[in-house]
């Protein structure tokens, strides 16, 4: 652990490294393998019509989709081929909650933190859903107590070894103890923090939604790639928040 770095502050940066790192691994495995073939899932007319219901939804409904996501799903003629890589945690989610096969939702619903004695699939995939907002909604402080630790660390843990392969356990397995680019991370959570606060101030529609839940899908994909060698933010992102 760094000098300067209190054993809480530590806690809160490993719960971000395991849960981007190696939870969204995990998760994107366990897509991999219900959606195998994204691209054909995608062009099945009655998936289309279904997220299209989610995108522009009837009167009365609540959208789901935006824009941005829209156009990562169905981007312009010409693009290179979706896959799950170019996914985020909401967007995986979304699919596996409401194209076939589906999975069944929890007790407590893909919204909120499952019941620990859950070990259904949708309590797994809840989970890493949930520490994902947790970790922006707690950017501002960046801090852990050892007993909030190791009841989250068990948590993600169990969704890792439900949803991933040995690769995944091991790393999972490694994140308690191996060390950290904690600058990187700390950058990276406060760059979430500010798109997260700035979320709040925009309307649920238009352009600059769309721009910021792009910036949010590229903070997702960066802070996977730590451990890779390609953990750097580019100083644009940084300044435009």
């Amino acid at each position: 652990m760094a000098t300067n770095m209190t054993k809480e502050e530590d806690n809160f940066l490993r719960i971000v490294h395991l849960n981007y790192r190696v939870g969204t691994t995990a998760l994107r495995r366990y897509f991999d393998s219900v959606h195998p073939n994204l691209p054909s899932v995608l062009s099945s007319p009655s998936n289309k019509a279904i997220l299209s219901d989610l995108h522009k939804p009837p009167r009365g409904q609540r959208k789901v989709l935006y824009q941005e996501q829209w156009n990562t799903l169905y981007p312009s003629s010409g693009s290179p081929v979706v896959s799950s890589a170019d996914l985020d945690v909401t967007l995986m989610v979304c699919l596996l909650r409401n194209l076939p096969p589906y999975v069944s939702p929890p007790a407590s619903g893909f919204d909120a933190l499952p019941q620990s004695n859950d070990l259904s699939l949708g309590a797994h995939i809840s989970r890493i859903k949930y520490y994902k907002n947790f970790i922006v909604s707690h950017s501002k402080d960046g801090k852990l107590s050892d007993t909030d630790f190791k009841r989250i660390w068990i948590d993600l843990e169990m969704a890792i070894h439900c949803l991933g392969n040995q690769q995944d356990f091991v790393d999972a397995s490694d994140a308690k103890s191996k060390c950290l680019d904690y600058k990187a991370l700390k950058e990276l959570v406060n760059v979430g923090f500010s798109i997260h606060r700035n979320l709040k101030r925009l309307n649920v529609h238009g352009n600059e939604l769309a721009v910021q839940r792009s910036k949010i899908q590229k903070l997702e994909s960066t802070v996977e790639n730590i451990g890779k060698g390609n953990i750097l933010l580019e100083n644009n992102d940084l300044c435009a928040l």
